[in-house]
This record gives C-alpha cells, sequence and structure tokens, in this order.
C-alpha cells in the first residue's frame, strides 16, 4: 500500500523490471501467490481498522445485534437536542453517527468478501475433483488391466490404491420392507 496515497500497489517482486521492457511477467507458484494476497488483505484489514473476534468481547459484540438502528438514531437525535443532560455525556453522537454511515459500506464489502471466499474454496474442491476424476479414471483403467495374470504386479498395486481408497467395492441396495432381497 502507498503510504502517501493509500492506494494499493502490486507486490515488488510482481511487477515486470523497468530495466528491462521486453521482460514477460513470470507464473509464480501458488504459494507465493498465496503470500502476497494474505499481505494484500492484511493491509485492506489494517486500512479499514478491522476488529479480530475475542471471546471477551464476543457476548457484548453479539447482544448488540438485538438493538435496532432506529432506537440509536433516536438516541442520538434526543442527545443532540438535549446536550445538557449528563446521562447522554458517555454516549458518543459523531461516532454513532460515523458508524452508521460506515455500516453500509462495511457490509457490501463483507458480502463481496463472502462471495470471493466462497469462489475460493469452490476453485480448490473443483480442482480436486477434476484431479479426483482423472484419477478414479486412471485407477479403473488399471483395475481392468490388473485382471490380466501376466500384471500381478500392477494387480498388488491396484489393491493398495483400493486400500488406501477405503472402498469395499460395489454396494447392494437394501431391500425395503416387505420386498424380497435382489
Amino acid at each position: 500500500m502507498d503510504e502517501d496515497t493509500h492506494a494499493i500497489v502490486p507486490l515488488e517482486s510482481s511487477a515486470p523490471s523497468e530495466t528491462d521492457a521486453a521482460q514477460e511477467v513470470a507464473v509464480h507458484p501458488t504459494e507465493e501467490l498465496a503470500a502476497g494476497v494474505s499481505k494484500v488483505l492484511d493491509l485492506i484489514a489494517e486500512r479499514l481498522e478491522l476488529e479480530i473476534p475475542h471471546p471477551s468481547t464476543a457476548r457484548r459484540v453479539r447482544g448488540a445485534r438485538t438493538v435496532s438502528r432506529e432506537f440509536v438514531l433516536s438516541l442520538m437525535a434526543a442527545a443532540d437536542r438535549r446536550p445538557d443532560l449528563s446521562f447522554f455525556a458517555r454516549f458518543d453522537s459523531a461516532e454513532a453517527r460515523s458508524v452508521l454511515q460506515s455500516e453500509d459500506a462495511y457490509r457490501l464489502t463483507a458480502e463481496r468478501t463472502a462471495m470471493f471466499l466462497a469462489s475460493l474454496k469452490y476453485t480448490i474442491e473443483a480442482r480436486w475433483a477434476r484431479v479426483v476424476a482423472d484419477a478414479m479414471l486412471a485407477f479403473t483403467m488399471a483395475t481392468i488391466f490388473a485382471k490380466d495374470p501376466r500384471n500381478a504386479d500392477l494387480a498388488a498395486e491396484v489393491e493398495n490404491m483400493r486400500r488406501h481408497l477405503g472402498r469395499k467395492g460395489v454396494r447392494k441396495k437394501k431391500a425395503k420392507k416387505g420386498e424380497p432381497p435382489e
């Protein structure tokens, strides 16, 4: 993050060298990219002044969810109309106004972040599903080839893979009450 403008700037390692304009941007390993994203998320959290959940404050925060926005607005109006009353002194109308104004922006950011998180998790699962589909196809083919007596070594490997897969074989459907088993 640029300290003067508070704008997020690319990490130095991800920007092409100024001395060699023809240099291509290298594809970074996933771990390096993830570390860069984590740094950016930390900078965003710092910029938004995000608070980290803590067990000692969790009850107070949860309890505040039951107080309506309208209540706080009416209390702000009363405190602004009657600043002479000492019991309104602890309530900071300016802070309440600031929180109410930023609440919608934070909610929008939270929803977009939730969508990003869902996409990230789905991407992990989808990539794994493609690997698993290819692995299961290869396993099925290996199982077929392992039936040939000339492939005894492959048969031993297939049995090892089957053990790691944790599947016993094809399941038979349970018979419903009153129906004969298949």
